[in-house]
């Protein structure tokens, strides 16, 4: 009996295409002849053209389907073909609301619903593989109907025998969810008085109305439920589907997903690309490229990535239109190819004349991508600001800037040591995060996972501090020691320690009480703001900022996004999930670096309260001789 290879894609010098032999899955071919494996094959020998994700995706079904024959103990999977039969049997029967009859689907449809239902637990055939999925595709491609399919076919045929079960439609807001739920109401308005399902409707008593689809007899229902309400705490569902996933923050998944533990239910969220590229719906994409791309430690076995995008921005323009079936797949239908195509051309052509390519690079491609204007670095000023150059920082003077978080934000300090190379001034930047796992449960896998940046290497190396209580919180003593201990070893001076105004805490109360560090407090509106973040942005460009090699400044730097208004500019730190706590606390701290070599500071000192104003000892000392001397 042979046994599967172990393969890891992310090695240098080890490809898909080289990994893949036809021959290797001979075996697999004669075995498994449903559509969704065929069109796996068509896409791993390139017959059909596919981007990498895709493909990628089909040699994880073959390997797969390979472990399944070889009885390989360590795979808890089955693909039942039986309810591969069911589901596209069902999907031929339901009747597109627009046409009013059941549309033929094309094999790429097919391979979604075929993997969704198909692949199954080992243990408990009822019981899906996938408790979690993303499928991504380009506007326009029918995403809609497959929503509709998956949905129906769960409440209808997997809910036969059941009682009280939930299932649940959502989208970001009740705007988006109103289109997807009536395509839903239509739908089911059709199967109810269609040949094949009519009985069923009326046995189980299946009323359709404005808020719910729901079967009296069973107490089983399909409710809707927008993102931006937020009222899933109590509902445990055991099928859902989350239409423009890639619109939210994420944070209601948690709650729908966590709602499932008992269901054993799925949770499918399908969405175009759009500017944002620090989504969840994203993040969880790259995460699950690398988990699928390390195939032989099996993590996130029951997450399924179905992803139709262009490879490259090289690929959107018209002379390379040949490859757009990538993102979008509708163009195999040679009915509907030469339309689509010209719309295409056409969409994009517009686009670009109007300044707002962006919009068809996402949702026409696919592609996430945000545009340069709104990113507060590029990737080139990022790089070159990286250095391997060693950096005395003994003795010398420093700015410090702070960024404390709530809760699931990171503790960032940063210090900014300026001084002059060659009769040019520059900065040369440290800083120190402190991670919380108050939200991950103490585990800092997920953390790492949740956030794309290796915690525990950046802790071995110096640049953060897990957070080590029960709790799973920042500990502020644990700040402040770290804090003192940084500046006494290494004899600083320190200029000035900056913070956000707006969070005034605990631990800034003790250092105004207990240490003679000069605290300036920062507000964080777009007046104050806007020169720091313009002048932190500038330093970079013109390479005048240098820091030694750390993912948490890279990564931080990377996804800081500017908001804007009336001229003026901000980092918008609205978005939690883009880990930015460092270039928060950096802009803290440049706003008082660039001025190092000027006579003046960029704040106005606060009046002492003593007579003496804010003289100097020295000061002070000069009048008392020169008033009271003998």
């Amino acid at each position: 009996m042979s046994t599967v290879k172990k393969i890891d894609l992310t090695k240098k010098g080890v490809t898909l295409d080289g990994s893949y032999v036809d021959s290797d899955y001979e075996d697999v071919y004669k075995t498994y002849r449903d559509p969704a494996t065929k069109y796996a094959r068509d896409v791993l020998t390139g017959k059909i053209l596919a981007g990498y994700k895709l493909r990628l995706s089909a040699f994880r079904h073959v390997r797969d389907l390979k472990r399944v024959l070889t009885n390989d103990p360590n795979f808890d999977y089955v693909y039942d073909l039986d309810h591969v039969k069911m589901v596209l049997v069902f999907a031929s029967l339901t009747p597109d609301p627009d046409k009013g009859k059941p549309v033929p689907l094309m094999p790429w449809q097919q391979y979604i619903l075929s993997l969704s239902k198909g692949w199954r637990r080992k243990s408990d055939l009822t019981q899906a593989r996938f408790s979690r999925g993303i499928v991504s595709v380009a506007r326009g491609q029918g995403k809609t109907m497959i929503e509709a399919i998956l949905m129906l076919y769960s409440f209808i045929v997997e809910g036969e025998g059941k009682a009280n079960q939930d299932y649940l439609v959502t989208a970001p807001t009740s705007v988006q969810l109103t289109k997807i739920w009536n395509y839903m109401l239509s739908t089911a308005n059709l199967l109810a008085v269609s040949p094949e399902f009519k009985s069923t409707f009326e046995r189980r008593r299946i009323v359709i109305q404005e808020l719910s689809i729901r079967s009296i007899k069973d107490r089983s229902q399909i409710v809707k439920i927008s993102d931006e309400s937020g009222r899933f705490e109590s509902f445990h569902a055991s099928y859902a589907v989350g239409d423009e996933y890639g619109e939210t923050n994420g944070q209601n998944a948690g709650k729908i997903t966590s709602g499932m533990m008992l269901s054993g239910g799925s949770f499918i969220q399908i969405s175009t690309a759009k500017d944002n590229p620090q989504v969840p719906f994203h993040t969880d994409q790259i995460a699950m490229v690398e988990n699928i791309e390390k195939d032989y430690l099996r993590e996130r076995d029951d997450f399924l990535l179905l992803v139709w995008e262009q490879d490259s921005l090289d690929e959107i323009k018209p002379t390379m239109s040949d490859t757009w079936i990538k993102s979008n797949p509708l163009l195999g239908n040679s009915d509907l190819h030469d339309k689509l195509l010209g719309n295409l051309k056409s969409e994009l052509e517009n686009k670009q004349a109007d300044g707002s390519v962006i919009d068809a690079i996402t949702r026409n491609f696919n592609v996430w991508h945000v545009d340069k204007a709104k990113m507060f670095l590029n990737e080139e000023d990022i790089n070159k600001a990286i250095t391997d150059m060693p950096f005395d920082i003994e003795g010398r003077d420093v700015f410090i800037g702070f960024d404390y978080s709530v809760v699931d934000d990171d503790t960032a300090l940063t210090f900014v040591f300026p001084y002059e190379d060659n009769g040019e001034h520059r900065y040369y930047v440290k800083q120190h995060s402190f991670i919380p796992l108050a939200n991950v449960n103490g585990d800092v896998r997920l953390k790492e996972k949740r956030d794309g940046i290796s915690y525990r290497g950046e802790q071995e190396r110096g640049n953060a501090s897990i957070a080590q209580n029960a709790y799973g919180m920042v500990d502020g003593d644990e700040v402040l020691d770290y804090l003192f201990n940084f500046i006494d070893t290494n004899h600083l001076n320190v200029q000035y320690f900056i913070y956000d105004k707006y969070r005034v805490n605990k631990l800034i109360k003790v250092l105004e009480e207990n240490s003679d560090l000069p605290l300036v407090p920062l507000q964080q509106d777009l007046w104050h703001i806007t020169e720091p973040t313009k002048a932190t942005r500038e330093a970079f460009v013109k390479g005048q900022i240098r820091y030694a090699d750390s993912e948490i400044i890279t990564k931080s730097l990377s996804h800081a996004i500017l908001e804007e208004s009336n001229n003026a500019i901000k980092i918008n730190k609205a978005r939690k999930s883009a880990k930015i706590d460092f270039v928060a606390s950096l802009i803290d701290a440049m706003s008082e670096a660039i001025y190092y070599w000027e006579s003046f500071s960029g704040h106005t000192e606060k009046q002492s309260k003593s007579v003496f104003g804010n003289q100097s000892d020295e000061q002070v000392s000069e009048w008392f001789k020169d008033k009271f001397s003998f």
